[in-house]
């Protein structure tokens, strides 16, 4: 993770931050499974996790990340996306967070300092698991269900009645 900081935020290393231009770096991609090994996959236009397996495994969406500039950077601050970063994981603007898929590039939203907040998840590691809390809705935290085949979605009671607990290798 701190190679994906330096590489976004380390400015003193790249003119072309200096100089105005945007840089040409990409997202890096990990794999993410809950703790029960559900992968995320996407079902009409919604994230959704299973144990992909076979033929199904195939389906199965990396997660893309790049760092969130503006906030706190020793908190991990990671804009999340899937399909290789041309679209975003998004809280929503309502009072209540709604996780949702928008077609937005992540390269974009790293010069996006408000818009970029609502796909802004606070990564923290608890030995092998990783949580991602929603930074635009501190006390919300990306979950999966404990059955198999439901949306990706996000709770305020992490560890109780949903998976909050992530393996997040870089692939």
């Amino acid at each position: 993770m701190e190679k994906l900081f330096k590489i976004f935020l380390d400015e003193g290393n790249d003119p072309g931050l200096t100089s105005g231009l945007r840089p040409t770096k990409q997202p890096f991609h990990y794999q993410i499974r809950d703790t029960s090994h559900k992968a995320f996959y996407l079902r009409d236009n919604s994230l959704v996790a299973a144990n992909l397996q076979g033929e199904n495994a195939s389906q199965e969406e990396m997660v893309s990340v790049i760092p969130n500039r503006t906030l706190e950077r020793k908190r991990c601050p990671l804009i999340l996306g899937i399909k290789g970063g041309s679209q975003g994981l998004s809280c929503g603007t309502a009072e209540q967070p709604r996780l949702q898929l928008e077609d937005m590039h992540l390269i974009d939203l790293f010069y996006q300092d408000e818009e970029a907040k609502r796909f802004t998840f606070f990564k923290t590691y608890n030995g092998s698991t990783h949580r991602f809390e929603a930074a635009a809705y501190p006390g919300w935290f990306l979950c999966t269900s404990t059955q198999a085949n439901e949306p990706i979605s996000l709770t305020t009671r992490p560890g109780e009645a949903a998976i909050t607990d992530f393996y997040f290798q870089p692939k």
